[in-house]
């Protein structure tokens, strides 16, 4: 009989148990079973029961309470528990949590095991869920470009990415705690508590512009987006999602700039050519106007070389009091700027090691930028700005000043060549002290060096002896001075190292008495200017003792490898070292993937609430030893809680930490619903697009803001493959970017490209993308973060933009000023002579003279006057057409009583009028300058007008003025109609500025007409005005 360790009932319970039950005898078989096993496995008992149980328990799990069982039936333990796998009829695998106790006969003696088994599939299928969509969320997150902070109810930062710690400067484990206070500007603290106010009263969604203060004290503008997810306990959390729109801020006002800097330094460089011919009024006018021209700026000053130091030309703002200052050109920023040629910035004189901090301190200079003076093809000195303020320049000032240098230097090419000389032959003296200063240093370098040095001779005579040799390679060999320089280097290594690599290697010496001494060695060849070798220069170390301390930590390393907990050696700043089996087993790293990383990087370690990585090391310093309970993440991304024991070894100044792994089951279910909730949030509410990728490149999840940005539903997009909507263009890299993410090469990677839209358009997009992988390390999902970037590029084509309309400008100015100068030729050769009739004549009528010759004089001054007054009334007309600010009054006119006019002015009223009569619309004063200037321009070339022809075609009217003279040369009709342009055949003999038929085409188009030249049928020329018909 038996006597079970339970209540009568036993039979009773075994049968209606839901619960797996089976009575197992001591030989490991079936004695009975209850309905609730049979039906977990798929069997009826008695299918059951004709089974052995090596069928239907996996091969793997078989033997392994086999230790246990046999503690049991000794009576040694009482029950216990463990895991199995049992194979069902379909072929599946249960996997069951089995509790094993015994039953015993009436005399106590063991009879046979009782064993309940509980299914716990689902459970490890839950634990398995989760830890997938833990490491989905942690790759999104952390992989994100958008800066993520998840916020408590209290506001304090519980956690944080990568992207956010970049964006406000400080590690991700000092922005945990932290709260918004903490890194927003003082000045849009007020507007973000009125973002935050928004949410918690129900918005879905906030999003607001602010300034976010870095660690070190620098403001960047960043675009926040708020949105609520749920925390633990049902607490109400928020995302907290940062971009950094500082740069597209800054680009519209980058532009403006350019175009206010680049105006003032025209208008710099104008005064600088006004000023050219006295050399020392330009070098005032660049000192005065450039202290102005840069925002910052206090002080200018032009430093003209002379000899050995940069003198103080012209000084203004502060440095004023320093005119005639002289600065090193050694030691000096400025002497590198005449050495490199190129301009340069120093925005701190106080730590900048280039410049002269005593001459900077005395002047009050906190930062300075200084460009090269180029005379021809040399520099000559240099133009400086300085400000009192550090950091007061940036780098498109610098290329403004050189701008402004280098219109200062085309004034100062005249240079003192013979203060040139002078500076030279004391380079040159200064370059021999400096030489013979080198030998002197090389000789005590060579004798009181602590390693061995020597010369050794590459001659064909004495191969491999010894030139020189030090006290201190004496020591490491034994031999004296003396004697090394009788022997060769193969003499004194060992005959197994004589073929050693040359440059470094470490190699054997044999000692004079006979001992091996080991040496690190290193060798350089010495050549003459031809390139001929002259000798080597042997360096020799003693590394003896070091080989013997690198042998017994080898020996002590074995020791360690035995420890079945993690023991790793580390640097005090946490860098890997060494670790054993043990530490590889737990963490899955191998030693060589982590020698030389972060341990706290590496392992993503989570300190204790009370403590921080800095308290740690605090305590490591102050006792020497620290021990607490860590968080680590393995290679497989399981987390695992540690007891950490940690010991400074002072002499090396390392760490010895031995880690325990002592990390307890979780709810997974719990976690599961945790971790998806979080990740869900962040997917659904991100500023960003996110997309979830099937390894085919079907789109698995899209979120709302991936959706909006392409103009599509979440719906119509899922299911869809990314060659629906990305540039055939952009594919082929795509590919080959994912492809490294298959095999490792990379963990993450971005790429820019267009993705198209639901109207049809391109967006342009930068996409970062990264792996999810199974537990086995098989890639599973690629998971995609895709920003807009159509904004930035916009901003960046506007920029060019204004750039190219700045040089055309910068062209239009320089036209401009060609023109200064060939209109002042042209006055000066066409006033001149009017002029100097007019002071003839003039001189004639003071002298006194007969009434007959007086009016003769004063009819001569009076043609004279109005030949000045002629040339007057053109330019003045040029100068309204080029500005722009020539119009008409436009009105209904006969052509015909308008021609009559003008032939009466110019006494011309024989000259024959064709046509029928036409009303036109035109300014009467304008048409008749026009008149006047094509019959004047007839008389002058053609000899004079044949005839006016008055027609219309459709709604024009046109006027045509011919005449038989040699007509206009063909070469030069192209340029008839330009300013200032005259035929190389009528410039000599035909008095005229080149203006007329200019002026006539700028008063027709400014009554919205037209002139045309075309040759006359007849011989000669014709001109014809083309007009807009009155209405009838």
């Amino acid at each position: 009989m038996l006597r079970a360790a339970a209540p009568p009932s036993f039979g009773a319970l075994f049968e209606s148990s839901p619960i797996g039950m089976a009575v197992v005898g001591l030989d490991g078989e079936w004695a009975r079973v209850n309905p609730a096993i049979a039906g977990m496995l798929g069997y009826t008992p008695d299918e059951l029961l004709a089974r052995t149980r090596t069928s239907v328990i996996h091969p793997e799990d078989f033997d392994n309470d086999a230790a246990q069982a046999a503690d049991l039936l000794a009576g040694r333990i009482d029950s216990y528990r463990t895991h199995k796998r049992y194979r069902r009829r379909d072929g599946g695998l249960t996997h069951c949590l089995l509790t094993v106790t015994m039953l015993r006969d009436d005399d106590g003696a063991p009879a046979h095991f009782l064993a309940q088994l509980v299914d716990v599939t689902a459970t490890l299928a839950a634990q398995q869920a989760h830890e997938r969509s833990e490491e989905q969320f942690r790759t999104a997150f952390d992989g994100s470009p958008i800066g993520l902070l998840i916020a408590d109810e209290h506001g304090r930062f519980r956690r944080a990415n990568p992207a956010a710690a970049e964006l406000t400067g400080r590690p991700v484990d000092e922005l945990i705690g932290l709260t918004h206070r903490e890194i927003t500007d003082p000045a849009d603290i007020e507007a973000s508590a009125r973002a935050r106010l928004a949410l918690l009263r129900g918005a879905a969604d906030v999003q607001y512009d602010n300034r976010l203060r870095h660690a070190d004290g620098r403001i960047s503008w960043t675009r926040v987006s708020l949105s609520l997810i749920p925390g633990p306990d049902g607490r109400r959390w928020r995302l907290v999602q940062l971009q950094d729109i500082t740069a597209e801020r800054d680009a519209a006002l980058a532009a403006e700039r350019e175009v206010q800097r680049l105006r003032a330094t025209l208008a710099v460089q104008r005064d600088v050519t006004a000023a050219a011919a006295d050399r020392d009024a330009a070098l005032r006018v660049v000192a005065a106007r450039a202290v102005g021209l840069f925002e910052d700026a206090d002080g200018a000053t032009v430093e003209l070389v002379q000899g050995d130091d940069l003198v103080y030309a012209a000084t203004a703002g502060t440095l004023a009091a320093a005119k005639d200052a002289r600065v090193p050109v050694a030691g000096s920023l400025s002497g590198q700027v005449l050495t490199t040629g190129a301009p340069a910035y120093c925005s701190d004189t106080a730590t900048d090691q280039r410049v002269d901090r005593a001459a900077c301190e005395r002047h009050g200079i906190g930062s300075m930028m200084i460009a090269p003076l180029h005379a021809e093809n040399r520099v000559i000195g240099c133009l400086k700005v300085s400000s009192a303020r550090t950091g007061a320049f940036d780098a498109p000032e610098v290329q403004q000043l050189a701008l402004l240098a280098d219109s200062l230097g085309s004034a100062l090419q005249h240079a003192d060549d013979a203060a040139r000389n002078a500076a030279l032959l004391v380079e040159r003296t200064h370059a021999l002290a400096l030489l013979e200063a080198s030998e002197t240093r090389f000789r005590m370098t060579f004798d009181n060096s602590p390693l061995g040095l020597g010369l050794i001779s590459l001659s064909d005579g004495v191969p491999g002896r010894y030139l020189q040799a030090n006290p201190a390679l004496s020591a490491i060999t034994g031999y004296e001075p003396e004697e090394l320089l009788r022997m060769t280097y193969a003499e004194i290594v060992h005959p197994d190292d004589r073929d050693a690599t040359p440059g470094r290697s470490v190699v054997r010496y044999l000692h004079k008495d006979g001992h091996e001494v080991w040496v690190s060695s290193r060798t350089a060849e010495v050549r003459d200017e031809t390139g001929r070798p002259l000798y080597l220069v042997s360096q020799a170390e003693d590394v003896t003792a070091q080989r013997a301390a690198e042998a017994q930590l080898r020996r002590q390393a074995r020791l360690l490898e035995l420890i079945p907990a993690a023991v790793i050696v580390r640097d005090r700043d946490g860098t890997i070292r060494w670790w054993n089996a043990g530490a590889e087993q737990l963490y899955g790293w191998p030693l060589s993937a982590v020698a030389g990383k972060s341990i706290h990087r590496l392992l993503s370690t989570v300190f204790p609430e009370e403590c921080s990585e800095q308290d740690a090391l605090d305590g490591l310093v102050r006792s020497g030893h620290w021990d607490g309970q860590l968080e680590h993440l393995t290679a497989a991304g399981r987390v695992v809680t540690v007891l950490s024991r940690q010991v400074l070894h002072l002499p090396a100044d390392q760490v010895l930490e031995i880690n325990t792994d002592v990390t307890a089951a979780r709810a997974a279910e719990q976690a599961l619903a945790e971790s998806e909730q979080r990740f869900r949030a962040q997917f659904t509410h991100s500023a960003a697009g996110q997309a979830v990728y099937g390894l085919d490149g079907s789109l698995v999840s899209v979120n709302p803001a991936y959706a909006a940005m392409l103009g599509h539903t979440v719906e119509h997009l899922v299911g869809r493959h990314d060659r629906d909507f990305v540039h055939p263009d952009d594919l082929l890299e795509s590919r080959r970017h994912r492809a490294d993410l298959f095999t490792g090469e990379r963990d993450a990677y971005t790429q820019e490209g267009r993705l198209r839209h639901a109207d049809g358009h391109w967006v342009d997009v930068s996409a970062t993308f990264s792996v999810v992988r199974e537990s086995g390390g098989r890639p599973k999902h690629l998971i995609g973060v895709i920003t807009d970037v159509s904004a930035r590029r916009a901003a960046e084509a506007d920029r060019d933009r204004a750039a190219a309309a700045l040089a055309e400008r910068n062209t239009e100015l320089e036209a401009a000023d060609r023109l200064k100068l060939d209109i002042i030729g042209m006055l000066g050769h066409e006033i001149g002579n009017p002029l100097s009739s007019i002071r003839g004549y003039a001189e004639v009528l003071a002298d006194g003279t007969s009434p007959a010759m007086r009016d003769r004089a004063v009819e001569a001054i009076a043609r004279q006057a109005g030949r000045l007054d002629d040339i007057v009334r053109e330019v003045l007309a040029m100068v309204s057409i080029d500005a722009g600010s020539l119009t008409a009054v436009r009105q209904e006119i006969g052509m015909r009583d308008q021609i009559s006019q003008a032939l009466v002015a110019m006494d011309l009223e024989g000259l024959p009028v064709l046509g029928d009569d036409q009303s036109a619309l035109c300014n009467p004063g304008h048409l008749q300058q026009i008149l006047a200037n094509l019959l004047s321009n007839a008389a002058k070339y053609g000899g004079g007008a044949t005839s006016i022809t008055v027609g219309r075609d459709g709604s024009r009217v046109s006027v045509g003025v011919a005449d038989n003279g040699p007509g206009v040369p063909a070469e030069f009709r192209h340029r008839l109609f330009e300013r200032l342009a005259r035929a190389e055949r009528d410039a000599t003999s035909v008095r005229g500025t080149g203006l007329g038929l200019y002026i006539v085409r700028g008063l027709a188009r400014a009554n919205e007409g037209d002139i045309r030249y075309t040759p006359n049928p007849d011989g000669g020329s014709l001109f014809v005005l083309d007009l807009e018909a009155a209405q009838a």
